[in-house]
């Protein structure tokens, strides 16, 4: 098979530069370029690089490499201009055939890989295998028959999915050839295997639409026998009907009545003779199967005990081998024991206080993230109502009603402020999160508080917070947690409320399964996909 996937590639190179350039074969490089300039100067750039890959190709085929090479680069260019990505990758995969037939494999490779990369994403499947196999070809003549061996790996993968036999049977020969220049003689008997067995399905396959084919002939013949005589009976039916004498027309109708009856058993003939061809192509194809699926069935069975013979040796092995090692570290560790026994104890205790000491200063690390997140929202609030109800304050009337209602609002908010601060303290002090003290949470009234807190960004935005649906019982937990939790919840759907609609936020809570749930939803812009 030496030389013989290369060969491939090239046939392969010039059926691809050829499909759409029948038009040109006429044209010289001469005449194909000033045609390209024309069209280019007018504005027609596809037209342009239509005549361009003609030069190309025509200059390809008299080996003129050089210039070639140049005027696929050109069309590379205008089609750039026209976004026309799926040329672009076509142009790659010629100019990588050019570069095999110079023998610069690494230039070759280069092509053929930007050409893969676009055929993954927008490709056909048969073009996708087919530039894996180029790949390969040019990784074989570069000697890196692992990367080859791995690209028509894939490339059968592609052809398995697609029940494609001819190109699965081109990459088992591959595959074979790959591996017997890599020294593997053991993958390439395997793959050389496979290919025979594929070569032999599709000759069989030949074979018996050969016989499909003659036995169609077979009975297009009797269709045609067919046609004659019911041409002849109709003959017959119009020279009865011409007939002057009572005599004559009894002797055409016993005639007609001969034909009719000999057609008709020809006829019968014919469909038992149909019947007998069905029957015997579905016993040879029945007696094929059933020998084909023995012969599997056998080589899967020798191969499988083959397997289990060999797995079961290698286990045997191992396993004496890992006994005799395990011995020899148990008496390696009792020494190591012995010798430093007082050692290991120190060491284990000055590891056990590190231990302990970074594990502290972990949790305090995450406490003090908590308290720098937790203060830059929770008293954002209500140091923002405060600021908002002294602004509200008439400095110039005391006795203004008003000031009574704003100083009661200040209290109630301070209040909150002091809670807030009070709990923060907790998490200042830096203890372990198994002793903060956890409160009976009623979610309904810890709602109705952070609604206080964000009274005026509520107003500000004509919010509407339902909370009807907290049906969930009072549950214990860190009072501080859940209230931080529902303040930055509200607020972001506040802020990123939208401006096409009210917003409207919605509360509720159920219980499942011994947990509470509490869901949070708004009405606001959303999350941009990207």
């Amino acid at each position: 098979m030496k030389y013989f996937f290369l060969a491939v590639l090239m046939v392969f190179a010039a059926s691809l530069s050829a499909q759409d350039e029948n038009s040109l074969k006429n044209l010289s490089i001469e005449q194909s370029l000033k045609l390209a300039t024309q069209y280019k100067n007018s504005g027609d750039i596809k037209e342009a690089t239509r005549y361009l890959n003609g030069a190309a190709i025509t200059a390809w085929e008299n080996k003129d490499y050089h210039n070639a090479i140049d005027y696929f680069n050109q069309s590379i260019e205008l089609n750039k201009q026209i976004n026309n990505t799926s040329g672009i990758s076509k142009l790659h995969s010629n100019l990588a055939m050019i570069y095999a037939d110079k023998a610069e494999y690494e230039k070759s490779l280069e092509f053929f890989q930007m050409s893969l990369d676009y055929r993954l994403k927008h490709g056909e499947k048969t073009e996708i295998i087919s530039t894996y196999i180029n790949k390969s070809v040019v990784l074989n003549n570069l000697k890196r028959y692992p990367e080859a061996a791995s690209n028509l790996e894939e490339a059968l993968r592609l052809a398995t999915t697609m029940n494609d036999a001819a190109q699965m049977k081109s990459c088992y020969g591959m595959l074979a050839e790959t591996y017997e220049k890599a020294g593997n003689q053991e993958r390439t008997i395997h793959y050389f295997n496979l290919y025979r067995t594929f070569h032999e399905m599709i000759e069989r396959n030949k074979v018996s639409d050969a016989k499909k084919e003659t036995q169609s002939a077979q009975l297009k013949a009797l269709e045609l026998e067919l046609e004659k005589k019911e041409r002849d009976i109709a003959l017959l039916n119009a020279t009865r009907e011409l007939a002057l004498t009572e005599e004559e027309l009894k002797k055409l109708d016993k005639e007609v009545r001969n034909i009719l009856e000999s057609s008709t058993k020809q006829e019968l003939a014919m469909d038992v003779m149909e019947r007998e061809i069905e029957l015997d192509q579905l016993r040879i194809a029945e007696a094929e199967n059933k020998a084909y699926a023995q012969k599997i069935w056998l080589g899967i069975v020798i191969v499988g005990f083959m397997a289990v013979v060999m797995f079961s040796i290698l286990i045997y092995r191992n396993y004496r081998y890992k006994k005799k090692i395990n011995l020899q570290l148990r008496e390696q560790n009792e020494e190591i024991k012995t010798l430093n026994g007082n050692l290991e104890g120190l060491v284990q205790m000055r590891t056990s206080e590190l231990t302990k000491t970074l594990t502290h200063l972990e949790r305090r690390n995450t406490d003090l993230e908590q308290f720098s997140h937790i203060i830059s929202h929770n008293l954002r609030g209500p140091v923002a109502s405060i600021l908002g109800l002294g602004n509200m304050l008439n400095r110039n009337n005391l006795a203004d009603p008003l000031n009574g209602e704003v100083f009661e609002h200040l209290l109630t908010v301070t209040k909150n402020l002091d809670g807030v601060v009070k709990d923060l303290s907790v998490i200042l002090e830096g203890r372990d999160a198994s002793i903060i003290s956890m409160d009976l949470i009623d979610l309904k009234d810890a709602c109705k508080k952070t609604c206080s807190l964000l009274e005026d960004e509520i107003k500000n935005s004509k919010a509407v917070v339902e909370t009807s649906l907290l049906t969930a019982p009072p549950f214990q937990s860190v009072k501080l947690y859940v209230e931080s939790i529902l303040f930055n919840l509200l607020s972001n759907a506040i802020k990123y409320k939208s401006a096409a609609r009210v917003p409207v936020i919605e509360i509720s809570s159920t219980l499942k399964n011994g947990s509470i749930h509490m869901i949070v939803k708004d009405n606001g812009m959303g999350i941009d996909p990207d």
